[in-house]
């Protein structure tokens, strides 16, 4: 069936998706929604949050990539502004993102990486909007701080939020952070000596429907599966340093303990090596797949200094002069580790504990 739809302009903001013939999905008022709502759980945002992205851009535009705001500067499915954020804001607009990208300016794909874009590299509220716990205060955040617009019909976007969330929102496998027992990456990376070991736990929500079981385990990735230098005795295996005690109901929250052992011998390497996990429910996926919940495999990660222990126990690596072992930083993790970063050492969860962003003044789209 397809549907046309009349532009309203209300004070700046469409009132009315600004598109002229959308092909209507079964579920859901307009044709893309599933897809947009898909590609914000791949990047590790929760169903609502995702959700509450997809309700603004319904509002805005049907999710139609070729929308042209009736009489008004909006354009794309997030109507940017001609002579703004579409194509002349310095560093963050959709014609020069497109252009590095080799790729249409108005191809879906490209309207909501250049949206991911901008909410990891400006100040467009991504860190307020990782912290919602609702689909109606994400959608509110979204339009406050990324939308940026002034009668909004706030009502509408919520509505069109919760569509969303009831169509596609049903997601089995997904976590959220709640705590961690390793230092942040603001905070000098965790030093462990060869021989040594550092106990560790993480505690993760279940966002899904299903519940978690012995099967639901901390995985290596980056690439997935690894086997990890820093894996002990207590992992459940060289490429799983944790599964799940019991069972942890949707809603509650499930802890995976653990610890980095510092390797021995010929293995005691010492330098910075990254560490990335991800939740894995074995035999049935991971939760970074697509169309789970998240988290995406490079958003838990461990940034550990390895040092020679001060016993027998390490390996011929020097005195720690820049003769023996030179501890150079590590640059790729096919064997165990993963490349070396600097200066900090983090679990990079759904609320986004690393930001690396540039604040800007906001703007309108």
């Amino acid at each position: 069936m397809r549907i046309a739809l009349v532009a309203i302009l209300i004070s700046g903001c469409v009132a009315e998706p600004a598109t002229d013939v959308t092909e209507q999905a079964a579920t859901t008022a307009f044709a893309n929604d599933k897809a947009a709502f898909d590609f914000f759980i791949a990047k590790g945002l929760t169903n609502f949050q995702a959700a509450g992205i997809v309700g603004n851009l319904d509002q805005e535009s049907g999710v139609n990539p070729n929308s042209v705001q009736s009489g008004g500067p909006g354009r794309g499915i997030a109507q940017w502004s001609v002579g703004g954020r579409w194509d002349t804001s310095a560093n963050d607009n959709a014609t020069s993102y497109a252009a590095s990208q080799g790729e249409a300016r108005n191809s879906l794909n490209l309207q909501l990486e250049f949206i991911w874009y901008e909410l990891s590299n400006f100040n467009y509220g991504l860190a307020g909007l990782r912290a919602t716990t609702n689909v109606t205060d994400a959608t509110v955040e979204f339009m406050t701080k990324f939308e940026i617009c002034g009668n909004c019909v706030q009502t509408q976007r919520v509505s069109y939020a919760q569509a969303v969330l009831n169509a596609y929102g049903q997601i089995d496998y997904g976590a959220q952070y709640v705590s961690e027992s390793w230092p942040l990456a603001s905070q000098p990376a965790m030093q462990l000596e060869c021989g040594k070991s550092i106990a560790a736990t993480i505690v993760l929500k279940n966002t899904g429907t299903k519940p978690w079981n012995a099967m639901t385990a901390l995985g290596t990735t980056v690439p997935r599966d690894r086997t990890s230098i820093f894996a002990g005795s207590d992992w459940a295996a060289p490429n799983r340093a944790a599964k799940i005690t019991g069972t942890v109901a949707p809603g509650a929250s499930g802890t995976f303990t653990f610890a980095f052992d510092g390797p021995t011998g010929a293995a005691c390497v010492p330098g910075t090596y990254q560490e990335h996990f991800g939740i894995v429910q074995d035999g049935t996926a991971w939760f970074s797949d697509a169309g789970a919940g998240g988290p995406a495999d490079d958003q838990i990660e461990a940034l550990i200094e390895l040092v020679p222990g001060s016993g027998s126990g390490s390996g011929d690596t020097g005195s720690g002069s820049d003769g023996g072992g030179d501890g150079a930083t590590t640059t790729d993790n096919q064997a165990g580790c993963n490349a070396g970063g600097g200066g900090g050492f983090a679990s990079v969860l759904l609320i986004g504990l690393v930001l690396r962003r540039r604040a800007t003044t906001a703007r309108t789209p």
